[in-house]
């Protein structure tokens, strides 16, 4: 009977220790991020597509949201936890759990003034407008 009472203990103790080792303690890619000195963020970006107004925003902690005014996602947004910027070649790569053959995941900025956001989807100029 002590002999099970020990076997049951140090089965309980290693699916513990299974279950600790398989949480994910990966820190998002955005964490501790902060892109508030770029024009670009911070700013809802309008632009009137073929069927629908669709909204960019890039937050400064790293955040992304790409709808349109019908509430659904454009680009496959839905799936991208946030993104990363590198000024030196002006690029954005979208972080997603999962990608479509459809989704663009690197974005060029080809222009920022303040009042107007361009940008290269993979050789599609989309052009946003400062929405406030």
């Amino acid at each position: 009977m002590k002999n099970k009472i020990i076997c049951l203990i140090a089965l309980l103790l290693i699916t513990t220790m299974l279950f600790a080792g398989c949480s994910d303690n990966k820190k998002p890619e955005n964490q501790n991020v902060d892109y508030s000195q770029y024009s670009f963020v911070n700013t809802s970006w309008t632009r009137d597509a073929e069927h629908d107004i669709e909204t960019l925003r890039f937050g400064a902690d790293g955040k992304f949201t790409y709808y349109c005014a019908c509430g659904n996602p454009v680009n496959d947004s839905d799936l991208c936890e946030g993104y990363t910027y590198d000024d030196a070649t002006k690029t954005i790569t979208l972080n997603c759990i999962e990608t479509t053959d459809e989704m663009v995941t690197t974005i060029k900025i080809v222009k920022c003034d303040g009042n107007s956001l361009q940008l290269d989807f993979n050789g599609e100029i989309r052009i946003f407008e400062n929405d406030q």
